[in-house]
């Protein structure tokens, strides 16, 4: 693994992502549904069998998907997917859908979402367009990839215990696959991986991410990079698109996040593994990037 990776990658391992699949079912004849949009979920859709369109609500041709192709949405952005390139006049109506069934006519379809923290889609998924559809065999992470899909479809098409709690987990590998996927096409849309590759800011990125309960300030920052605060701040912000110091916070909170998990864990204790010099300040900052207080989070995780 890379140095410029692994900051990431530890980060991830920290996240709690809660995907949940809300549609599994076979879809047949002329067949539409749409979604306005707006929400803070992200969410997909996985075409198990057959093919759909996707329309999206800029004025683009439809794009279509076959069988193990994903539709991606990192922001929710309102579109329409159907049976047809054009789109019927009536809605298909999918509250009682027909089992899954890899042989049957029609469209087989997965779909789903996870709702991010705001500061986590901040970090995340800010580059990421509105619409990306991944051909597991035209990816650079192919083998894994259709791996999952697979595994997905199959267990899509029991009807056996815990089919969904089982979907939603392999949903959250499916998420982190389809990072790893688009970050292998474009690592540009990774602001971290980005910074962490610019020869200006990786020494103070990997200062600050190596040692978090320090005392950070922009200057301090600024000085491990050979840069001017004003240049240093300019830089950061450019490339991560976020302030240095609001950076600083979001990650100390991912953290707090982790460590809130281990109930027996004292808050003041968290507070100073995060940098905070007292358990007031720590519960404000914490309350400023999450928008819960810390211990309103800990009891929803126990």
């Amino acid at each position: 693994m890379s140095d410029s990776v692994k900051p990431l990658d530890d980060f991830l391992r920290r996240l709690h992502l809660g995907s949940e699949v809300y549609y599994v079912g076979q879809l047949c004849d002329a067949w539409h549904m749409s979604t306005p949009g707006g929400s803070d979920a992200t969410t997909f859709h996985l075409v198990c069998s057959g093919e759909a369109w996707i329309h999206m609500r800029d004025g683009s041709a439809p794009t279509r998907l076959a069988a193990g192709d994903i539709a991606f949405f990192p922001h929710d952005a309102a579109h329409t997917f159907s049976a047809q390139p054009d789109i019927p006049q009536q809605p298909f109506d999918y509250s009682h859908p027909a089992p899954l069934d890899k042989q049957a006519p029609g469209t087989g379809l997965l779909c789903g979402h996870l709702k991010l923290p705001a500061h986590i889609r901040r970090l995340l998924l800010t580059s990421f367009p509105d619409f990306l559809l991944i051909r597991p065999d035209q990816s650079p992470i192919g083998k894994p990839l259709r791996g999952i899909i697979e595994l997905m479809t199959e267990e899509a098409t029991l009807n056996d215990l815990g089919v969904i709690a089982v979907l939603d987990r392999l949903s959250d590998v499916l998420f982190l696959y389809v990072l790893r996927h688009t970050l292998h096409q474009a690592p540009q849309l990774s602001p971290l991986l980005l910074a962490l590759s610019d020869t200006h800011l990786r020494p103070a990125l990997t200062a600050f991410i190596d040692a978090p309960a320090d005392s950070w300030s922009i200057e301090r920052m600024a000085a491990l990079a050979c840069q001017s605060r004003s240049a240093f701040a300019e830089r950061f912000t450019r490339l991560v698109a976020l302030p240095p110091m609001e950076f600083v916070a979001i990650w100390r909170m991912q953290q707090a996040t982790s460590l809130l998990a281990d109930s027996h864990a004292n808050m003041l204790d968290i507070a100073l593994q995060c940098g905070y010099e007292s358990e007031a300040a720590f519960r404000k900052a914490f309350k400023r990037v999450i928008g819960i207080a810390p211990g309103r989070l800990r009891k929803t995780q126990s």
